[in-house]
This record gives C-alpha cells, sequence and structure tokens, in this order.
C-alpha cells in the first residue's frame, strides 16, 4: 500500500508537472523556477534557500544566476554584512511568479475537481499531516 501511495503522488505531480511545462517554458523558466522565485520573494538570502529547498548550494547558486539574467532577480550586497549578498525578486518576476502559479494551479484545480468538497478538505488535512517534519513540535 505504502508503494502505491508513492508512486500515485508521483503520477499526480509529474502529470501537473507536464502540463504547466509548455506555459512555464513560454513564461522562460524551467520546472523548479517558480518554486525557487516563491522562496527568494520569502527569504532573499541563498542559504535560506538552500536549506529550503534541499537543493545543493552549487545547483541554487546556477539557478539564481540564470534568473538575474533573464532580469527576474536582482542581486544586491546585504549592507549590515558586505560579506553577504540577497535577492529580490523585480516586477518581471513579481509578474513571472504571479503567472506561472496561476498555471500550476489550473492544473492542479482541474484534478481536484474530481474531489467533492468534503474530500478535498479532507485531502487538504492528511497532505498537512503527511507534510509535517517528524522533527516539527520536537525542537
Amino acid at each position: 500500500m505504502t508503494w502505491t501511495i508513492l508512486t500515485s503522488i508521483w503520477k499526480l505531480s509529474r502529470e501537473v508537472r507536464e502540463e504547466t511545462l509548455p506555459c512555464l517554458e513560454r513564461l522562460g523558466l524551467a520546472p523548479t523556477d517558480p518554486w525557487l522565485l516563491s522562496e527568494i520573494e520569502k527569504y532573499r538570502y541563498p542559504t535560506e534557500v538552500v536549506r529550503i529547498m534541499q537543493m545543493p548550494a552549487p545547483t541554487v547558486s546556477q539557478m539564481l544566476k540564470r534568473l538575474e539574467a533573464n532580469g527576474l532577480v536582482t542581486r544586491s550586497l546585504d549592507l549590515g554584512d558586505l560579506r553577504r549578498y540577497h535577492f529580490q525578486l523585480t516586477e518581471q518576476g513579481k509578474a513571472v511568479l504571479e503567472e506561472s502559479r496561476q498555471c500550476m494551479l489550473r492544473a492542479m484545480e482541474r484534478r481536484l475537481e474530481r474531489l467533492t468538497t468534503a474530500q478535498r478538505h479532507l485531502f487538504v488535512e492528511l497532505l498537512d499531516i503527511l507534510a509535517k517534519s517528524e522533527t516539527a513540535g520536537k525542537e
């Protein structure tokens, strides 16, 4: 049963990704870019983004360089600590992030339409339980 659950989660994720890929490509984004932009919107510092996204620092660094070259983020020195820099979304970056979110939301909404309202609420509740870190609450 556990393998079936993992397989279903993987298939759902893959289907949403495949459906949204043309939209993301039109926006000049790779599949993980909306998530990175979203994290930069919240955290700004690369080290925080690496921790949250659980991706290797060199990978995130290359992704940020590409997004910067495309005019979606800007890099600035931290005036409180000139050894650090932070990123910020440009206006174009904010617009692209919002449009990419809408693409992904539409794709997911098409799948959620198969569920009743009660099933949707239960689905969210169960996902929240499963997505919680095992260390949450132990700190």
